[in-house]
């Protein structure tokens, strides 16, 4: 079993560790080890994760298993939906219901939301089958520069 609890300032290198072994367990055969050297500088750093923790406007829960994080997401709703930036699990943990509990959770969080939305990267099928399969649709296709590549992004939608 696992509890999904508020993600706190001590969860911060635990919280990095997962975020980075699940870019490299999902991005590698992608992106470059520069490009995910720079993501894990920037975008997974305790500094940056710390800001997010603490931020009121967003909402980061993490779920453990025997005290241990293996799953995190973390949202914020600035208008009538829920932008959802992550979704993790460790990739020994998936399938378990654990990317399904967070992603109820985060709509439980924000009870005025009227849909979700999330960028998937088309290079990691995982995620848009994990989303279609809980009720999400495609809305657009885009690329976004990550560090100095070029990945595309699939808009997606689920209306609440």
């Amino acid at each position: 079993m696992f509890e999904i609890v508020q993600a706190e300032l001590s969860d911060a290198p635990e919280i990095q560790k997962l975020l980075t072994e699940t870019w490299q367990d999902t991005y590698s055969d992608h992106l470059s080890p520069a490009t995910l050297a720079e993501v894990a500088k920037n975008w997974q750093s305790i500094e940056f994760l710390t800001k997010q923790i603490t931020n009121p406007s967003f909402y980061f829960p993490v779920a453990k298993k025997d005290n241990q994080i293996v799953g995190l997401a973390t949202a914020h709703m600035p208008e009538d939906a829920i932008i959802l930036f992550r979704l993790y699990i460790y990739p020994k943990h998936q399938h378990q219901g654990i990317g399904g509990q967070l992603l109820e959770d985060v709509v439980k969080h924000f009870p005025k939301a009227k849909k979700v939305q999330l960028y998937a990267e088309e290079m990691n099928p995982k995620g848009p089958q994990f989303y279609k399969k809980h009720g999400f649709k495609e809305i657009k296709r885009e690329p976004q520069k990550v560090v100095t590549e070029v990945i595309n992004q699939i808009l997606m939608e689920k209306v609440l």
